[in-house]
Order: structure tokens, then sequence, then C-alpha cells
């Protein structure tokens, strides 16, 4: 960090009770959020990368089957190009979690940023689809080893107050990418659009290359002045955030006079502030992935040619369709702020259960004949419910609460294990879903997909717990000690009121 800055740090007076700083004329009173915003931005445009990773299939497949008889592949290799990248998902989330606690956050999202490029360059380089499937595994390799890291970093350089505002939009950024990746797909070809996506990870690089590290990364590794510089740099020096930084210091300095690594790690696993939040967060991402989410980016195309009945304005739908997920991930990012996490989830669940088992219904009374000719109308309005819905809750939560309900220390650990499940589902449900398809029908498959969100969102209701203002600290106490903490305050108060 330059001396301009730590100059302009020591004009930094006192702030209120989100951290805005509130003080001398050459500091804005928004300056930390501000600062999180644009580092978080960098963060971001690696989850741009992300789901254009996902949703790039639903063009290069139907490209390569309509272009005039010169590529000629069987369903079996047509859904090894849309699950590919789901497939390496698993092996980017493996050395996750050792590269952000070997190198920090900051520098693992750099040096991600370059095989994102290098992976986006080779599909858009291919010959033939044996390229395209390197490059696809080279891009899901990344998009898994962003998964656990973009959260945990984003989760500790951002205030409490817009914590859930920064995490909700990495989910925002996995839609605008989707619906960017189809964009660019619906009037180029798939090579072409494959140059265009390098472009996010190349600007995301650019933006954290000039960034602080991350101070919870900095003050593990006992750079504490270093530690400083960043916290005060992206929070302020306000009353509430200097208490924070000060607990966190703590936090650590007890944690020096740790025994050897091999049994501190042994001691974490066996912590309720470990074991709970992983149980919690494994079931919410699988329960994400059998939802159907995924498998409606894949394969976009061809779900939306059965929803209207014909092969005519597919595109149209689709692009409207990503049109929707993006609107609804920005309500998703408001009502974060406002009515929590939790009542956010348990919302989404019943009402994604709802949209797919009504659309399940109708699809079965079409192909029986009960219903003659299929209503686009109906169909597609099902599907738009289904969008919206899921993505208010189901979809972006899981990626929000990941990077806050581990303590620090378990926290590459404990995300790095979640997100791993998630793309074993992801894989499973993305590779499967054309079997599906075929064998059960699309209205068994929505069937499917819907009882499983039932099943995981009635876990949700009674495991669930509110994470929204909460402090990194506040959480793990909230693990560690559970309703016992809640019978002591509430003993408290009845004391109080005697």
């Amino acid at each position: 960090m330059d001396n301009g800055t730590e100059t302009e740090l020591e004009k930094i007076n006192i702030s209120d009770e989100n951290g805005d700083v509130k003080t001398h004329k050459d500091v804005s009173p928004n300056q930390p959020f501000r600062r999180q915003a644009y580092v978080s931005m960098g963060s971001f445009l690696l989850s741009f990368s992300a789901g254009a990773t996902a949703g790039i299939s639903a063009i290069i497949i139907p490209q390569l089957q309509h272009d005039k008889g010169k590529y000629k592949y069987n369903t079996e290799m047509m859904s090894w190009v849309a699950a590919m990248s789901s497939l390496a998902l698993l092996f980017g989330n493996m050395i996750s979690g050792y590269l952000m606690e070997r190198f920090g956050r900051r520098m693992s999202q750099i040096m991600l940023s370059m095989f994102y490029i290098s992976g986006w360059l080779i599909i858009g380089f291919a010959k033939n689809i044996y390229f395209i499937l390197l490059g696809r595994f080279i891009t899901g390799f990344c998009q898994g080893w962003l998964g656990p890291l973009g959260p945990v970093f984003i989760g500790e350089i951002s205030s409490p107050a817009y914590r859930g505002l920064f995490l909700a939009g990495l989910s925002l950024s996995i839609a605008s990418g989707v619906f960017m990746s189809h964009l660019f797909g619906t009037f180029l070809h798939w090579s072409h659009a494959s140059f265009l996506c390098a472009l996010f990870p190349l600007m995301g690089c650019i933006i954290l290359y000039f960034s602080p590290e991350s101070p919870s990364w900095l003050a593990s590794k006992n750079e504490i002045d270093e530690c400083k510089k960043s916290f005060y740099w992206y929070r302020g020096k306000s009353l509430v955030m200097q208490n924070e930084l000060d607990k966190m210091l703590v936090e650590y300095e007890k944690k020096k006079e740790v025994k050897p690594k091999l049994e501190t790690l042994k001691e974490n696993i066996r912590k309720p502030e470990f074991y709970k939040p992983l149980c919690i967060m494994i079931v919410f991402f699988i329960v994400t992935q059998l939802s159907g989410i995924n498998v409606i980016c894949a394969y976009t195309t061809d779900i939306m040619e059965v929803l209207i009945g014909n092969n005519k304005n597919t595109y149209t739908a689709m692009l409207a369709t990503d049109i929707l997920r993006v609107v609804a991930l920005i309500s998703a990012c408001i009502l974060l702020r406002r009515i929590g996490r939790r009542p956010l989830a348990i919302f989404s669940g019943v009402f994604t259960t709802i949209s797919l088992v009504t659309l399940a219904i109708y699809l079965y009374l079409v192909e029986q004949r009960i219903i003659r000719h299929i209503s686009p109308f109906i169909s597609l309005g099902l599907m738009a419910i289904y969008i919206v819905v899921s993505n208010l809750g189901i979809s972006p939560l899981p990626w929000n609460m990941v990077g806050e309900v581990f303590a620090s220390e378990t926290k590459g650990l404990g995300s790095g294990i979640s997100v791993s499940m998630t793309s074993m589902a992801f894989f499973g449900t993305v590779k499967t879903a054309p079997a599906m398809f075929h064998s059960i029908g699309h209205h068994g498959t929505y069937l499917f997909y819907g009882l499983s969100t039932l099943c995981g969102t009635i876990f949700l209701y009674f495991y669930l717990p509110e994470t929204r203002g909460k402090t990194l600290l506040q959480i793990a106490e909230h693990f560690r000690h559970g309703n016992k903490e809640k019978n002591k305050q509430t003993n408290n108060e009845n004391n109080c009121c005697v």
C-alpha cells in the first residue's frame, strides 16, 4: 500500500454504526462502501466468467448440431460438452482451500484469472470437439476454484452491514455471465463468443492486482501491521470496526499457542462451529443443484423448444429467461438487507417446489392429450415463476452464506468441502438431465426436482440460522453455543425484569 493511502488513513476519524465515515472534507462518507464495492467487482467479474462457463454450452451445442452437417455428434457427446465443466469443478474445489490459505485470497484469484483466460482462448481457437472439451474442463476447473474463494474473500473484506449485499452480488454476477454468454452466442459464432468471455477474468485480474489482501488472511500469517492497514483501507476507523479488528487480532493471538497443525486440524473439525455449518451448507448446496437451476442454464434452448412447442423463438425465450433471472437476483440483493437469509430461503424453497410440481403436472396433461395443445403462455409463465422464486433464495443463498458461517481457522476447509459437494451434485444433475428427459420425460424430471427441493426446504426450516447483520465472530459463537446462548440471554432478561 502506498504512502498516499497511509496518509489518507490517518485523516479518518469517526463513523456511524455501519462503518460509514463521517469526518474530514477530504474523506467521503461512503468511502469504505466504495472501496469494498470496487474490490468486490474484481471477484464479480470472475463470477461473470463462471456464469458464462455454465451458460455457453446452451450456445455451443445447438450450433454444433446445426452447422450445416459439418459436425455430427450423438446425444452422449453433447451431454459431455454440457457436463465437462461441472466434472472439473470438483478438482478446482480440492485445491481452492489450500491455495487461498497458502497464497492468500487476492493472489489466488489473480492466479485463477490466468487459467480462466487460457481456457476461454482454447475454446475460441478449437478446431474440433476435443479442444472444446479441454477448454470446458479448464474453465470448469476455474469455476470450482472460485466457488469457495470468492465468497470467503468478499466475506472477509466487507462490513457486516454490506456483506449480504456483496455476497448476493456473486450470484447476480453468475446470472449476468449466463445472460452475456447467451447474448454473445445469439448473434455470434461460439468461438467469437468465447473470446469475448475471456475479457471478464482479464478485467477482474486488473482490479484485484491493485487491491489489498484480505485482513483476516494477513492476521492468520501474523502480518499484523499489514493486516491493520488493509482493514482500515477496507473498513475505515469507526469504533464499531475498530472493535471488530481488536477481537479478530485477539482470536488470532490465542491461536498462536497452538500445537502441531494436524492436531489443530483434528480439534477444529470436532468443534460445533465447524461441523454444524458444514452439514447445513452441504445440504443447502445439494438442494440448489437438485432444484434444476443449472440444468436450465445448460440446456436452455432444448428446454425452450419443449415449452414453446416448436423451435421458433427459442433464443428470444432464452434471453428473456436470462433477463428475468438477473432481475430476480437484483431483487434478492435488496431483500437480503431487509428481511434476512432464513425467511428468503424458506419462501424460495416452498414456491420453487410449487412451480416445478405445477409445471410437471401441466406437461404431463399435455403429453397424455388431456390438454390437446401446449400453451406457451402457461408453460413459459410457470417457468418464469420458477426462475424468479428460485433465484430469490435457493440459488444465491448458499454462495452468500458459505463466506459467513465458518470460523476463520476452518473457512478454507469448510467452504472447500461444501462447494465440492455442490460440484458433484452439479455434475450429476447436468450429465443425467438428457437421460432423464428421455426416460421419464420433462414432466417426470421437473417433478423429481420439485420433490427434492421440498425435502431440502423442510431441512432448512429446522436448521438454517439467520446471519444478517452479525459479525463473523458472532456467527461462530452461535454455532458454538447454539440454544444455550439463547437460553442464557433469556434468563438474563427475566432476571432484569424481576
